[in-house]
C-alpha cells in the first residue's frame, strides 16, 4: 500500500481494510487505543465493522445484519473474522450498487460513491488508531490520500457538525496548508474576517490534527496559535 494514489476510493478502501485485518490479527484485543477514549482494540474493531455494515445498509437501502460467526471458529480468531466479514459486506454492496445510485448520505440523498470516500477515510483513521495501539507504524499511505481526508473534514464533516448543532463556528477562522500535497483549505470563523492563522505541515499530520489524534505543537503555525487551539477544541469532527 506504499504511496498508492488510486483515484478509485473503492480500491483505496480495500487496501486499507486488508491492512486493518492483518494488523488486527497480531494485536492484543484488550490493548488500549490512544486517541479513542477508553476503547480497547476489540471495541475499535467492532466499531469499524459496525460502521461498514451501516454504510452498506445506506447504499442498499435496508439494514444489514452482522454475519453469523462460524461455530467451529476458535475464540482467538473470531474478532478478525467478524471484521473481515463486515468489510466484505461493504465491498459487496459497493460492487453491486452503481456509484451514481441515489441513497441516503449526510446530505439527505446523494450518490452511493459518497460512501466509497467516507468509508475509505473512516478506515484510514482507525488503521492509524490500531497502529498506535499495537505500537507499530501502519503501512505508508500517500500524501494525496491524507490530503483528501483533510478535504473531507473541511468540506463535509465540519459543516455537518455545524448543521446538526454539535459545534459552533470558531471565533476566528484558520487555514491549513499541506506542504507535501500543495493543497490549502480554510475553516471560516464567526467574525467574517480573513483567517487569523495558517497551520502548515504534512497532509497526514493535518488530518490527524483535525480528527483529534494529535496536538498542534510540532506543526508550523503563522498567526495566533491560541485561536487555532480554540477552534480545534470545538468538535470539528464527530
Amino acid at each position: 500500500m506504499d504511496d498508492f494514489e488510486e483515484p478509485d476510493h473503492r480500491a483505496r478502501l480495500s487496501a486499507l481494510q486488508e491492512a486493518f485485518a492483518r494488523l488486527l490479527g497480531t494485536t492484543d484485543p484488550a490493548a488500549p487505543v490512544p486517541g479513542c477514549g477508553d476503547w480497547t482494540v476489540r471495541e475499535l474493531a467492532e466499531h469499524l465493522g459496525s460502521v461498514h455494515l451501516w454504510a452498506a445498509g445506506r447504499v442498499r437501502g435496508e439494514k444489514q445484519n452482522p454475519p453469523a460467526t462460524p461455530a467451529e471458529l476458535p475464540d482467538s480468531e473470531t474478532l478478525v473474522w467478524r471484521y473481515a466479514a463486515c468489510a466484505e459486506a461493504l465491498r459487496s454492496a459497493f460492487s453491486e450498487v452503481p456509484p451514481d445510485h441515489r441513497c441516503r448520505t449526510f446530505e439527505e440523498e446523494g450518490p452511493a460513491s459518497f460512501w466509497h470516500r467516507r468509508q475509505a477515510h473512516e478506515t484510514l483513521i482507525h488503521l492509524w488508531d490500531l497502529g498506535q495501539a499495537a505500537g507499530v507504524q501502519p503501512p505508508p499511505v500517500s500524501a494525496a490520500t491524507w490530503a483528501d481526508c483533510v478535504d473531507e473534514v473541511v468540506q463535509v464533516m465540519h459543516p455537518r457538525q455545524l448543521r446538526l448543532g454539535r459545534a459552533e463556528p470558531p471565533m476566528q477562522g484558520f487555514a491549513l496548508h499541506a506542504e507535501n500535497a500543495e493543497r490549502r483549505w480554510v475553516i471560516p470563523g464567526q467574525t467574517g474576517t480573513a483567517e487569523s492563522s495558517l497551520v502548515t505541515g504534512p497532509a497526514q499530520e493535518l488530518a490527524l490534527l483535525l480528527w483529534g489524534r494529535r496536538s498542534l505543537p510540532g506543526l508550523q503555525v503563522s498567526g495566533d496559535p491560541a485561536a487555532v487551539e480554540s477552534a480545534l477544541a470545538g468538535s470539528l469532527t464527530p
